[in-house]
């Protein structure tokens, strides 16, 4: 009898151990709450949850490519805007109220010296100076140029400043100017001579040798399109090899003669308040067509 109970509780106590074991590896299944796996979580997310999140993924992507398409068109802009005022154009305004006779040497290394001014030319009718022309002109140029996107360079705004040719010369040189236009106005003693023409350099020493085609070139477009527009005859290129002005540039040169003071049509109509506005445009046309923007 006390074998029988004995092999009974050794068969509960097995049977209490197993059962112990079993639910301890169940126990071991089931993760708790707190301490779920990233999969179960990521698997567990609603669908509608997923697709917004793939959506809101990809307006991210959308907005970064707007972001770096704006970026460029920035950069783009910027550049054209670079390339555009690459192109330096110098203006140089012709005279002073007064003359400034102090000398300069005609060219580098040269012992002929020539006055730094002598003054300008007077309205054979109007008596308006040139040099007032010259700087309305210069004024309305730069305006225009400035609007059209180059970069424009005033050798002088102060109709009282009195600059030697050397000094208008290295103005330019500085710039690097991609052409420089001197503004003056014309004048001979027979009143009936009219029109306009452009003085270059001629290629005489290293300075004027490296820019004596181009200056050319640019002088031609410039008189052809002056005169075109301003109904004027054209007096054709001057070639010079005695100003101190071209002699001294590195850089493209021309002169511009507008018309003839000593001509009472020519003073006449240089003196219109309407001219520096027509003459500027006509000299701005010429510009455009050596420099097309």
């Amino acid at each position: 009898m006390k074998k029988k109970i004995h092999l009974i509780l050794i068969s509960i106590m097995a049977l209490a151990v197993v059962s112990f074991v079993l639910y301890k590896e169940k126990v071991k299944e089931v993760p708790l709450d707190n301490t779920a796996s990233m999969e179960d979580t990521e698997n567990d997310k609603n669908p509608k949850d997923v697709e917004n999140t793939i959506e809101d993924d990809k307006q991210e992507k959308e907005e970064a490519a707007r972001t770096k398409e704006t970026e460029k068109e920035f950069e783009d802009k910027t550049r054209k805007t670079k390339e555009k005022n690459n192109i330096t154009i110098v203006i140089d305004p012709g005279h002073a109220v007064k003359a400034n006779l102090e000398k300069e040497p005609l060219s580098p290394g040269s012992n002929v010296m020539k006055i730094k001014d002598g003054g300008g030319a007077s309205g054979v009718v109007t008596g308006i100076p040139e040099y007032k022309i010259a700087m309305r002109v210069a004024k309305e140029l730069n305006e225009k140029l400035t609007a059209k996107g180059y970069n424009s360079v005033m050798t002088k705004t102060d109709e009282n400043l009195s600059l030697g040719n050397v000094e208008r010369a290295e103005i330019g040189n500085k710039a690097n100017a991609d052409l420089v236009i001197r503004l003056h106005c014309d004048s001979f003693d027979n009143a009936s001579t009219k029109g306009a023409s452009i003085l270059i350099p001629k290629g005489v020493n290293e300075n004027t040798k490296a820019i004596a085609a181009s200056s050319e070139k640019y002088g031609k477009i410039l008189l052809d399109t002056y005169c075109s527009k301003m109904n004027i005859k054209n007096r054709g290129l001057i070639y010079s090899e005695d100003m101190t002005g071209f002699n001294w540039s590195k850089v493209p040169v021309v002169l511009i003669e507008m018309g003839f003071l000593s001509n009472p049509d020519e003073d006449n109509m240089m003196s219109e308040s309407s001219f520096p506005e027509k003459s500027a445009t006509a000299i701005s046309e010429g510009i455009e067509k050596i420099f097309p923007r």
